[in-house]
């Protein structure tokens, strides 16, 4: 890898972005220098971000023809690259000198032509103040990493802001102490490590672990995750509004433009709270299109959610175009069904409420049966969400138009008897199989084909699951270092290497050392004083 490393130069007064090849030996001098040494070493110097800026300073009246040509890349190659920049220095190059403390002066009031020039002045500093930020961003975009070492909080927020500013993208700013506040804070997504250096990181950010290792499983498992089931949540639940509301305004056509609906005031009301909300909440917290295991094996299914595949303008109106064509098909079949129609008791159904019967009916099937194609990792809560929308959707009309209830507050139930006259005429039942089998079999097909000819990673990764499951048993797991319920780890706080002296303190004996005699130690010079003093 070809590390880019930015110094000061001793012989020009202006900053010089100075590049080179550095081994692991000058990494590391660069790193930490010593005094002013770094600024001789010998390196091939490309003043690439001035040459950049006067390119951009002469091209700036030219054709159009030139002016394409100022977006070049700043390396010619496919080399991995790193850029390595000190906190002094990236204060150069930005443009965010510090202010020194002027003395107060008194001012008389300037003519308007200097006023002119002060404000001509500020305004181009501060164009080259924002090429010369955004020629930097270009610059550490085209290199795989970027090294950033001794900066203070407030340019760590910097360069964060400065990526979402000029490349419009979502950051992730990752830390462990209190001087990363700022860039958690700055970044769209914030993460924090609970270590050594405090809980100021965890407190401000929006996710929070243990070791640096858990972000891989965060991005690429639940992160990604996340991403799938917001975009599946999003198409789903404009198309199912789309596919309810453009009813009415087909129906509008038939009823001289009037107040009338398409439904029954209590459908409008339980549509979006009973009927259709619990299938696609579940997606939006359970679904998961690969395992766990197979996303860290194939970080590339990232790459998805980096795109923007799955949510744009694009997916937005075919949801809308989705959405439409349900509705037409939910309008104008009942219609056209009811439009010269005898029943078997030999009466015409076709009267207002049995079409609203008949369309809402087919509109519940058909939206809960489309979250079903859209599912792709079922378990009995999903099934049971499913066919329990309908069968709730059944037990509520049925209830709301029967008799009891009329009786109890007629003005607020006015379909009374219409789903039993209507439901029992195996006619309307032909009807909804029709408008249902319309609305989904074009969406079954359109799902095989692009499966078959146009799959995805991650349908091609699903179809080789038991596959990928076979090599992985096949695999021999490496026993971990630390087993749950063994300690690895020996401590030398509360327990010692070696055996102690619990046995001795609770037997209730003395560890000290017994005193010799005194004739043992003096030997028989202690007869001998005795013997004196016996004497006298």
């Amino acid at each position: 890898m070809l590390l880019y490393t930015v110094q000061p130069c001793a012989t020009k007064p202006q900053w010089i972005a100075r590049y080179s090849v550095l081994s692991h030996k000058e990494f590391v001098k660069m790193v930490r220098p010593k005094g002013r040494q770094h600024g001789t070493r010998r390196t091939r110097a490309f003043a690439l971000l001035q040459t950049r800026l006067e390119n951009q300073r002469n091209r700036a009246g030219s054709s159009t023809h030139s002016s394409l040509r100022m977006n070049e890349p700043f390396f010619q190659g496919s080399k991995d690259r790193a850029l390595i920049i000190t906190g002094s220095w990236l204060n150069e190059i930005l443009l965010e000198k510090k202010k020194k403390k002027k003395k107060l002066k008194l001012k008389f009031p300037r003519t308007a032509e200097e006023k002119k020039k002060q404000t001509e002045k500020r305004r181009r500093a501060e164009a080259y103040k924002e090429q010369q930020q955004k020629n930097f961003v270009d610059l550490a975009c085209e290199c795989r990493a970027v090294i950033c070492c001794r900066v203070t909080p407030k340019q760590k927020a910097m360069v964060v802001e400065l990526v979402k500013k000029y490349k419009k993208a979502i950051t992730l700013a990752i830390g462990d102490g209190a001087n990363d506040v700022n860039m958690i804070k700055t970044a769209h997504i914030g993460v924090g490590i609970s270590g050594q250096e405090g809980m100021q990181a965890v407190m401000s950010s929006d996710y929070s672990f243990g070791q640096f290792r858990y972000l891989q499983r965060l991005l690429l498992v639940h992160g990604r995750w996340s991403y799938i089931r917001m975009c599946k949540f999003l198409r789903y639940f404009f198309y199912k509004n789309f596919a309810f509301t453009l009813v009415h305004i087909w129906y509008s056509f038939f009823n001289g433009f009037s107040a009338q609906t398409a439904y029954e005031d209590w459908f409008i009301t339980l549509y979006n709270v009973l009927y259709s909300s619990l299938p696609v909440l579940l997606v939006g917290l359970l679904d998961q299109d690969v395992s766990d295991k197979l996303s860290l094996r194939f970080p590339r299914l990232y790459i998805l959610g980096q795109k923007d595949l799955l949510f744009n303008y694009k997916k937005f109106f075919l949801s809308l175009l989705h959405g439409a064509i349900t509705s037409l098909i939910i309008f104008f079949i009942p219609y056209g069904a009811y439009l010269k129609t005898m029943g078997q008791d030999g009466e015409a159904p076709s009267d207002y409420q049995s079409f609203a019967v008949t369309a809402a009916s087919s509109l519940i099937f058909v939206v809960n049966f489309q979250i079903g194609l859209d599912t792709s990792y079922w378990t009995f809560v999903n099934a049971f969400s499913v066919f329990g929308s309908i069968a709730l959707y059944f037990g509520i009309t049925f209830d709301f138009h029967s008799a009891g209830i009329h009786v109890l507050f007629p003005s607020a139930f006015q379909f009374t008897g219409t789903a039993p006259n209507a439901l029992r005429q195996p006619y309307l039942w032909l009807t909804m199989i029709l408008s249902i089998a319309i609305c989904l079999l074009p969406v079954v097909a359109q799902r095989f084909l692009s499966m078959t000819i146009w799959p995805l990673e991650s349908d091609r990764i699903q179809k080789n699951r038991k596959k990928y499951m076979a090599e992985e048993q096949q695999w021999k797991r490496r026993q971990s270092a630390f087993r749950r319920g063994i300690s690895g780890r020996r401590s030398a706080y509360a327990f010692s290497h070696q055996r102690g002296y619990a046995d001795l303190i609770a037997s209730g004996r003395s560890i000290r050392k017994k005193r010799a005699p005194l004739d043992a130690v003096l030997g028989n010079g202690v007869t001998e004083v005795r013997d004196a003093c016996e004497t006298s």
